[in-house]
């Protein structure tokens, strides 16, 4: 069964996301004015690019993460999208979910694997590496960026790179953790993507590294602000 559409933030009429190469269209930014090869717009033709539709986002998810002392990765997830700048679906979730994980494992006093101190420059470093995935990544790569974005905490938190191969391996193995959750045949919703990444690398890293973190789970504030909401098949709700 066909999903709801996404919505046009410029008009509110539905969003098309191309899958041929006839579908794909030379559009202007409504915001910066570049000229963009894309095959997600409106139906109208309006197009937003992701540099644009980001910029707002993730400054918020910055300046947030940069001041608050909050311990609770959900609670704090919360905060930034209950910010009334926070769209509610877009690639700053892919942002979003390392750099609360990153966050929290601070303000808990949670050294790295090599017993360095976590600083503002590795919430920056998470925010900067998720900030290249674009929207639509789930359903034209197979490969949601808020998954993606917990893998990209435990590189950050492991230190790794290409060469280090456990290291490599643990970050990957949690990318594919919380992707198999995220497969869950629902309509897609990124607040669900979100939380589900998160849960999956408070799991892991009780397991890996035996770090236990409080946390309390909060019924999904924004349900009601979601005409796409799964309600109570969602294990969010």
């Amino acid at each position: 069964m066909e999903g709801k559409r996404d919505k046009c933030e410029i008009c509110g009429k539905d969003l098309v996301y191309a899958t041929k190469i006839g579908g794909y269209k030379e559009l202007i930014c409504e915001f910066c004015e570049n000229i963009i090869n894309t095959n997600i717009y409106c139906e109208d033709g309006h197009y937003i690019c992701d540099s644009c539709h980001i910029k707002g986002p993730i400054e918020i998810i910055e300046d947030i993460c940069e001041k608050t002392n909050i311990k609770d990765p959900f609670k704090l997830a919360d905060k930034i999208m209950k910010h009334h700048k926070f769209k509610m679906y877009g690639p700053e979730h892919h942002v979003l979910t390392p750099a609360v994980i990153i966050t929290v494992l601070r303000n808990n006093n949670i050294t790295k694997t090599n017993g360095e101190l976590i600083t503002l420059f590795d919430i920056k470093e998470a925010i900067r590496r998720a900030s290249k995935i674009p929207g639509g990544w789930c359903g034209f790569y197979g490969s949601c960026g808020a998954g993606m974005g917990s893998g990209v905490a435990i590189s950050i938190f492991t230190g790794a790179n290409p060469s280090k191969n456990i290291p490599r391996s643990l970050a990957n193995e949690m990318t594919s953790r919380s992707l198999s959750k995220i497969a869950d045949n629902l309509e897609h919703c990124c607040k669900r993507s979100v939380k589900i990444s998160i849960c999956e690398a408070l799991d892991f890293m009780k397991e890996k590294f035996n770090i236990n973190l409080n946390f309390y789970q909060k019924k999904c504030a924004f349900s009601i602000l979601n005409d796409k909401c799964e309600k109570a098949s969602c294990p969010m709700f």
